[in-house]
């Protein structure tokens, strides 16, 4: 169980070590999941931490064969396999695993007599119709672990390209060949609502779910407590009461934006009262909006691409002050799309971070974000 204890603060790169906080209980039901099921999707939004997870679990288990790739930048394939292999051969020239692989390297290279480059536990080159075969002959022998993060984002840009179900059927028998490879998929946007609603379900169907919650309140509060007390700071009971609804949405990278702003204002009295809170959180908002410049460029990427970017700020502009419905919504932006791509779009603004879904209303997933968009988006809302 956590404890109150100094965590640095960090808005920008992934955790480990002593600053990661509170998944003790994902990682034993992570790891009983790996026990029994062969492949595995991690969901949920973005920003909460999955790729920190990951890492961390790797971590934990050094000893065992895990391969991490970011397939993000994939556009095609071959580039997808090619960076599974390119792992493979990484790792094999460490001591984590080398003698792991090197029985499997030299019997890839009696296979393979033709490539003179594969050979004692290296293979410096090789061709994209061979690739897969090492990779399968790998997998059959040994028992691997293959993280995949990003990989929802590596699926559309397939689909734009128009070549995702191909893709899909092959990467199934992929799996298929190799049967002592487990694959876990990650990313942001909602793998499984994505290749539903592109028919290709079937594809996926020996996938299963592990969710990864948000923080709820008392782990929120803590980590935020936990984020000052590295700079020696702590809150007052009213200025606990007073922060509970700016943070209760368990998002850490808000969490820590806003233990920076106490940071930046390094305030002379230690124990913060709601007045400096509330201090900080103006500060918050008035940022410019470079400050939340990572946060903001993927969706403002896909935006441009759909041509959503109107209706998109049109629909924030209201959420930030109110609580809407589908067709409340609709009824602002019906000029500019059909009900089945603004569907589209709030799917895509709840992958994103910035929305939730509670009932049959949407509203802001953070207080924090609602209050920067009103502050500094004055959009006309129609």
């Amino acid at each position: 169980m956590e404890h109150l204890r100094k965590i640095e603060i960090n808005t920008g790169s992934d955790v480990s070590g002593d600053s990661f906080f509170n998944r003790e209980k994902e990682f034993i039901t992570f790891q009983r999941r790996l026990n029994s099921t062969k492949h595995i999707v991690i969901s949920q939004i973005r920003r909460t931490g999955k790729t920190s997870f990951l890492k961390e679990f790797i971590k934990r288990n050094d000893e065992l064969p895990i391969i991490y790739i970011i397939i993000q930048g994939s556009q095609n394939e071959s580039q997808f396999y090619r960076e599974i292999y390119k792992k493979v051969v990484e790792q094999s020239r460490g001591k984590k695993i080398q003698n792991f692989l090197q029985e499997s390297w030299n019997t890839i290279a009696e296979m393979f007599p033709e490539n003179p480059y594969v050979k004692l536990g290296k293979i410096s080159k090789t061709n994209d119709e061979q690739i897969k075969r090492y990779l399968e002959h790998i997998f059959q022998k040994k028992n691997f672990t293959l993280f995949i993060d990003e990989f929802p984002d590596f699926i559309l840009t397939l689909k734009k390209k128009g070549i995702l179900e191909p893709f899909l059927a092959r990467f199934r028998d992929f799996r298929n060949e190799c049967t002592n490879l487990h694959t876990v998929l990650t990313g942001s946007i909602n793998l499984f609502r994505t290749v539903s609603k592109l028919g290709f379900s079937d594809k996926l169907n020996e996938y299963r779910t592990l969710n990864f919650p948000l923080f709820n309140k008392d782990n929120s509060l803590l980590l935020f407590r936990c984020l000052l007390f590295s700079i020696d700071y702590e809150l007052d009971r009213k200025s606990q009461e007073y922060l509970l609804p700016y943070i209760e949405d368990g998002m850490p990278y808000f969490i820590q934006l806003l233990a920076d702003e106490i940071q930046k204002l390094s305030p002379e009295n230690k124990i913060i009262d709601f007045e400096i809170l509330g201090k900080a959180i103006q500060n918050f908002y008035e940022q410019e909006e470079f400050g939340l410049e990572e946060f903001h460029n993927r969706l403002k990427k896909y935006l441009k691409e759909e041509n959503l970017e109107k209706p998109s700020k049109i629909i924030l502009s209201h959420l930030s002050h109110d609580k809407l419905s589908f067709d409340d919504l609709f009824s602002y932006i019906d000029e500019y799309l059909t009900k089945e791509r603004l569907d589209e779009l709030l799917n895509r603004l709840e992958d994103e971070a910035y929305i939730k879904k509670d009932g049959d209303e949407y509203s802001f997933l953070s207080k924090l974000m609602a209050g920067w968009w009103k502050n500094k988006k004055h959009f006309d809302r129609r």
